[in-house]
């Protein structure tokens, strides 16, 4: 005589089970409207979309690579962890997604389904980006105008967190210390002095590691599920309310003001910032107006201007710490502008072999192995046939392409003098080049702010932070790795970063 000693919630969980592996064999067998497009990691096995999903999160970077290797001029797709990514390779290809129409392929709605924005930023700068019209324009406009106060605030956050002294070195953390560093300079620009507030920084740095997490619960939450999911789990609503303690009363008085005196403040003292800008964007818009949405657009601007600026410029860290050999030629060119031009804009486009350095930095490690990360809103073909149907993720190979020979001699290979040896190349030959080969410059061989008009609207602004950064760090100190060696990036997929616990050596020059 046998006992059944199984429950309700045993019964429920086996029945839960069953589901997800049916769903498993059903997707499995499914007809994927993909197949014409050959399959990179992916084992020929009923679920080898799984197991080539699953050696994705660990080895994208490599399969990438095959695919890039193997299918020159043509598009291959990868399994990420619930669904295809397909990548098209070779320049036809990448300007057929450059230039194709925003009713066909869209950024907006490849950042959504990736970072499910409704959730993780919120539905009003889901639904109106109005801040990246202000980035592209008038805060471009005005990095002269702000640069002094970047400068102030680049003194003086170093002086606070690379407290070295000129008879010993100290070792900090590389991530810790760029971060807060980034954030001030950044917000300075932003919201003025009150870059300095302690919670302001933590909140403003914690963000965005914020919105990956959530993403990523997110992804394995069902649909309907997700805004009950975001309210109980989410840290954006925690966030908000964090950073309205902090700048909500100087946002209400810059509204009222606003209100009413608009642009001519008495005395000309309205502040020459982010919210000033943000507010002229808004005027006859209310609902951009209040404490709550400007609370959250600064947080948004900061999700999206502080941890790429630290990305890029920890990569030049590590790089410049490396290769030391550069240092000395570098420290001469900038004492040289500073000496005629002083600390401003202007200096910093005149340091060529500066921008070349960072140039080289970020073609070497760009970030990712996939950028420029579009979604189909409608089905979408290439120039060579290929077509790709409504909700299909694309993307282009940045990393392979940076380090093909076809694209830059000898790729593999860091050369931080190699994009000022380009510019004047260009200009012997009388081909105007010198532009052409600066940082903030997209082209098909260099894809680290993407291309045409979806191209990175705040990358003329964080392309002088990041040179200013790093010419003050040169004059000001000699650095050194810990441990002697480049730190190695860190991946996850398609994803790459900066190595987060490596440590920096700092010495004040006398």
């Amino acid at each position: 005589m046998f006992t059944d000693t199984s429950t309700p919630a045993t019964l429920v969980g086996g029945i839960i089970f069953a589901l997800i592996v049916a769903q498993l064999i059903w997707k499995s067998f499914k007809p994927c409207p993909l197949n014409a497009i050959p399959s990179v990691g992916i084992p020929q096995h009923p679920f080898g979309f799984y197991f080539g999903a699953w050696d994705f999160i660990k080895n994208g970077r490599a399969i990438t690579e095959e695919g890039y290797l193997k299918y020159p001029g043509k598009a291959f797709k990868v399994a990420l962890a619930n669904r295809w990514l397909v990548v098209v390779n070779g320049r036809t290809l990448i300007e057929d997604l450059r230039n194709a129409s925003d009713d066909y392929v869209s950024l907006a709605e490849a950042t959504n389904s990736l970072l499910h924005l409704k959730h993780t930023i919120g539905q009003e700068q889901y639904r109106d980006p109005y801040q990246i019209a202000v980035i592209r324009t008038p805060m471009t406009r005005n990095i002269a105008g702000c640069f002094s106060d970047m400068r102030s605030e680049v003194v003086a956050a170093f002086e606070d967190l690379v407290p070295a002294k000129t008879d010993e070195w100290i070792s900090l953390p590389a991530m810790q210390t760029v971060l807060p560093i980034v954030s001030r300079v950044s917000n300075r620009v932003f919201i003025g002095l009150q870059c300095r507030d302690p919670d302001y920084i933590q909140i403003t740095t914690q963000f965005a590691v914020e919105v990956a997490q959530d993403a990523a619960w997110f992804h394995i939450t069902p649909t309907v599920l997700r805004p009950i999911a975001a309210l109980l789990f989410g840290h954006l609503e925690t966030s908000t309310r964090r950073a309205m303690k902090v700048v909500g009363p100087m946002l209400q008085h810059r509204i009222e003001m606003d209100d009413k005196y608009g642009a001519d403040w008495p005395n000309g003292d309205r502040p020459n910032d982010l919210i000033s800008w943000l507010l002229d964007e808004a005027r006859g818009y209310p609902a951009r107006r209040s404490v709550r949405t400007m609370t959250r657009t600064l947080l948004n601007v900061n999700f999206g201007a502080i941890h790429t600026t630290t990305q890029g410029f920890l990569h030049a860290l590590y790089h410049i710490a490396e290769h030391g050999e550069y240092v000395e030629s570098l420290r001469a060119e900038i004492e040289g502008v500073v000496k005629t031009e002083g600390w401003t804009k202007i200096a910093m486009g005149k340091m060529v072999k500066l921008d070349s350095f960072l140039k080289e930095s970020s073609r070497f490690a760009p970030g990712g192995s996939v950028s420029m990360l579009r979604q189909t809103l409608q089905p979408f073909t290439f120039s060579d046939g290929t077509t790709i149907p409504t909700g299909t993720l694309v993307g282009v190979p940045i990393l392979a392409a940076h380090h093909d020979d076809a694209n830059y001699a000898d790729a593999d290979t860091f050369d931080g003098g190699r994009f000022a040896r380009m510019r004047e190349e260009g200009k012997e030959e009388g081909m105007g080049m010198g532009i052409r080969h600066g940082m903030v410059t997209p082209s098909l061989e260099f894809l680290t702010f993407g291309l045409g008009r979806h191209a990175c609207p705040g990358r003329f602004f964080g392309v002088n932070e990041q040179k200013l950064m790093m010419a003050h760090l040169l004059v000001t100190y000699d650095l050194q790795l810990r441990d002697g060696v480049r730190p190695p990036d860190e991946w996850i997929a398609h994803m790459g970063a900066a190595n987060s616990t490596a440590e920096v050596m700092f010495r004040r020059r006398g």
